[in-house]
């Protein structure tokens, strides 16, 4: 005979919510999302609906955050808020908001968020970095990075290989990108970031469009793999061509993800490479994130700057984020070979009002004004902008022209003396010039 043991409703209901309680607090929480938001100088620029995609990026968080499962983890970490450009800090980013419930976690991300002032340098490769290491705790059964950027890496790294190598090492991690008004470069870097790290890149133009695609990147998985049989197979790897058909008379260095030389890119050349990931050199210009594949040939289009007429001194060409300079222009080079993106370019030192953007494969030209002072004597000249602040400086005979952007100015000369305060024998004018015009200053 079987003996029943009954326990009472109360005892019997209290077991099973035990039993269900340590299930759930054994249970892998669905998906945690690491969000890395870029607030670098540059994202003080406008989108097209008038808005800066600082401003932009915080109200599409504060949309995305009100949208998520209360189940879902939820961190935010920043870079280049912390210091400014002139620091070129490498170092700068920073976990605003560590993993916690989105329901806990919304209110101090939105606050954070709002707090956010764009200043400094896009350390993107350290924030990936550091955030799958923020991950690395978590025990979610998804972990993912939401990358959202408006421009390309600006330090000393390749983010794309190192999404590769953090995928690599963590099965479970997804990373996703989002671009916010990027150029062309800056898109296929942030393209490769993503196809490296699983995950899939998202184009936002607008603010709605950025609060619709961080919602879609933080709930879209991995593609699954394609199951294949099981079975061994050794193969030498196919090698895959890169090339570059451009005009021009210099070698362009092509490294690997160690940074070591493997070979160079000429003028309407191609280098033959192991599958990977590359950089090529511009002048002091890094074009990264260049993936070669096994049997298959890529191709990079750069593109050119060209001044014309140009003075006696060199045009800089800079990094509008960084400010360092990334091409120098003067008249036995007019033309600068360059990756395609936004610039600034500096006369002496006046930046050409809004900075020149350089497209694939195409030519931009800026067209400033010459000033041509000339003088038997040794004559010293200053020009300045109508607001009193100097422009260029330079001698005659010798650095007799001046370029300029198209403008009004104030021409000082001074015969005497280096240029200091004015005197009985320095003269002043003011002179007008339009895009390629030459004005020529004769002193007798």
């Amino acid at each position: 005979m079987r003996r029943v043991l009954e326990l009472p409703r109360t005892v019997a209901v209290a077991m099973l919510a035990g039993t269900l309680a340590t299930g759930a607090a054994h249970a892998e929480p669905s998906r945690s999302v690491a969000l890395v938001l870029d607030t670098s100088g540059s994202m003080n620029a406008l989108m097209p609906d008038g808005q800066s995609r600082m401003d932009a990026a915080k109200s599409a968080l504060a949309t995305f955050v009100g949208t998520l499962p209360p189940e879902t983890r939820l961190a935010l970490r920043a870079y280049g808020h912390q210091s400014p450009r002139s620091k070129k800090d490498c170092n700068d980013t920073s976990l605003l908001t560590p993993f916690d419930g989105a329901d806990a976690s919304r209110a101090a991300i939105v606050e954070k968020a709002r707090a956010l002032q764009p200043l400094g340098y896009t350390p993107i490769t350290l924030s990936l970095t550091l955030a799958a290491k923020d991950l690395g705790s978590e025990e979610s059964a998804v972990r993912t990075i939401v990358l959202v950027s408006d421009g390309k890496e600006t330090c000393a790294a390749d983010p794309c290989a190192a999404a590769k190598a953090l995928a690599d090492a963590d099965a479970k991690l997804v990373v996703h990108t989002v671009g916010v008004g990027v150029d062309t470069v800056t898109r296929a870097q942030l393209q490769c970031i993503a196809r490296m790290g699983r995950g899939t890149f998202f184009d936002a133009n607008n603010t709605s469009e950025l609060a619709k695609v961080l919602t879609t990147a933080a709930t879209t998985d991995a593609e699954a793999p394609i199951a294949k049989p099981k079975e061994i197979v050794i193969k030498t790897p196919k090698p895959g061509k890169l090339k570059m058909k451009v005009s021009g008379h210099f070698r362009h260095d092509v490294l690997n993800a160690a940074k070591e030389t493997v070979g160079s890119l000429v003028p309407y050349g191609e280098v033959e490479l192991p599958p990977g990931i590359y950089t090529v050199t511009f002048g002091n210009g890094l074009w990264t994130g260049i993936e070669v594949k096994a049997g298959e040939t890529t191709e990079i289009k750069p593109g050119y700057l060209e001044v014309q007429p140009i003075g006696s001194d060199f045009v800089y060409v800079l990094d509008p984020e960084t400010g360092e300079t990334v091409e120098e222009i003067l008249g036995s080079k007019p033309r600068a070979t360059l990756i395609p993106g936004h610039f600034d370019v500096k006369f002496g030192d006046m930046l050409w009002p809004g900075g020149a953007e350089v497209k694939p494969g195409e030519t931009t030209t800026l067209r400033p004004g010459v000033i041509h002072v000339s003088s038997k004597a040794t004559m010293y000249f200053i020009v300045k902008d109508l607001a009193g602040h100097q422009v260029d400086v330079g001698d005659s005979p010798g650095n007799t022209r001046s370029a300029v952007p198209p403008g009004k100015y104030v021409l000082e000369l001074d015969n005497e003396k280096w240029i200091k305060s004015l005197t009985d024998n320095q003269r002043t004018m003011s002179v007008e010039l339009g895009a390629g015009e030459e004005l020529k200053v004769n002193v007798e």
